[in-house]
């Protein structure tokens, strides 16, 4: 029964709206742009770990796209504007150390001393790369983050999660079928839909205690949202041939409508502080995006550019609303200001879906295609730099959360 109902409901999306709805699919074709790297020079550290530890320190500043992160040393005789670190790792029983100096190459000053320990060398190395971050840059590190994805294979689907570091990749859950992982603010749940035995499920799973929970709720239709007290998640369901968004209570799992009416209501993003929810609606005739206040319940409509408005995202700053706009095969990738009102069109070569914003509001990381092929992209908003970050097809869902 809960087949033919899941088949129902795309049958439903597939009528109202093109195919890429249910997907929140869109293509995007960027103008190209010259942006200047920060650049900064990292020899191998000194101590025992210093060679893992500056290559791990290299690398994750070179992932934040408008760093770049070198080996070689400052070239004597020339002023560059770049910046040097000169550093040590020591250890202990229980603890990694380090110490450092970041140097103004122009200016031949020293800017900042650093002195930090941590109980594992990854995780201090992933701190002192974010405070690197924010002291050469006017942007938030993504070092102590990770990221949540599903690999599609001829046998199923597999759920992982992986640091942004690209190490301690593991599998959380295989089955036939798992759509839309989703973390909760602190990092410590991920929700997701599973489907097997030919029925479909949300479970919730603990980071912390590594065990699951499974909820049959009827009629799931999108990714679920969590909010910010993740006591509760905001589902889309179909129920009597209409797709409408709920609030989900876990502990006594009680259903209460945000939406109502005929058509296709489907939840897209919350704004970090719970009051606000961006989703996109065809009671116009064509799927639109809408942000809704959660305390009034009145919404109010921000796409009007294009046929078709989809993939709304609110950025975790609160200031931006992202969304995929179409017209005539020309499709843009529209960032909304919540303050102003103004909204900016980006146009970027690949196929874009479930783009997720970084904990930083900085990023954004999304399923796409390009001429070099398909994959898992970062890209940097201000800079519109993009970058493979996992380039291979079978990846789907990608979701970013922070690493607790």
């Amino acid at each position: 029964m809960k087949l033919k109902l899941l088949i129902l409901l795309i049958f439903l999306i597939n009528l109202a709206l093109p195919s890429g709805f249910a997907q929140n699919e869109g293509i995007i074709t960027i103008t190209p742009q010259s942006y200047s790297k920060v650049i900064i020079r990292i020899p191998p550290l000194e101590g025992d770990s210093g060679d893992n530890a500056g290559e791990l320190l290299r690398n994750l500043l070179n992932y934040h796209l408008f760093c770049l992160a070198l080996k070689e040393p400052p070239l004597t005789g020339f002023k560059n504007k770049e910046f040097y670190l000169k550093g040590k790792i020591t250890s202990s029983e229980r603890f990694f150390n380090f110490s450092g100096e970041l140097w103004d190459v122009y200016e031949n000053k020293p800017l900042k001393k650093y002195s930090a320990e941590g109980s594992s060398l990854e995780r201090l190395i992933y701190a002192i790369a974010d405070q690197i971050i924010q002291d050469i840059s006017p942007y938030r590190g993504v070092s102590e983050t990770r990221f949540a994805f599903v690999k599609r294979t001829s046998t199923g689907d597999n759920l992982y999660i992986m640091d942004f570091s690209k190490r301690n990749l593991r599998k959380i859950r295989s089955s036939d079928l798992i759509l839309f992982p989703k973390f909760s603010g602190s990092g410590k749940q991920l929700a997701y839909i599973v489907y097997e035995r030919e029925h479909y499920f949300l479970e919730i799973y603990s980071l912390i205690t590594r065990e699951r929970k499974k909820l049959e709720v009827k009629g799931l239709s999108s990714a679920p949202l969590w909010l910010p007290d993740e006591k509760s998640l905001i589902l889309t369901l179909g129920k009597n041939d209409e797709i409408n968004i709920y609030q989900f209570f876990l502990e006594t799992q009680k259903l209460i409508p945000l939406t109502s009416g005929k058509g296709v209501h489907q939840a897209g993003s919350l704004s970090s502080n719970g009051k606000y929810l961006a989703y996109v609606a065809d009671t116009s005739g064509r799927p639109q995006v809408y942000l809704l206040n959660l305390e009034t319940l009145k919404p109010q409509r921000i796409s009007f550019e294009g046929k078709h408005n989809t993939a709304p995202r609110i950025s975790p700053k609160g200031n931006l609303l992202l969304y995929v706009s179409s017209s005539g095969g020309d499709r843009t990738l529209v960032l909304y200001n919540l303050k102003t009102g103004e909204k900016k069109s980006l146009s970027i070569p690949y196929t874009l879906t479930d783009p997720s914003f970084s904990p930083s509001g900085d990023f954004l990381i999304f399923k796409g295609k390009g001429k070099k092929g398909g994959g898992i992209y970062l890209m940097h908003l201000d800079s519109l730099l993009i970058y493979p970050y996992l380039p291979f097809e079978n990846l789907y869902y990608p979701d970013w959360g922070k690493l607790f």
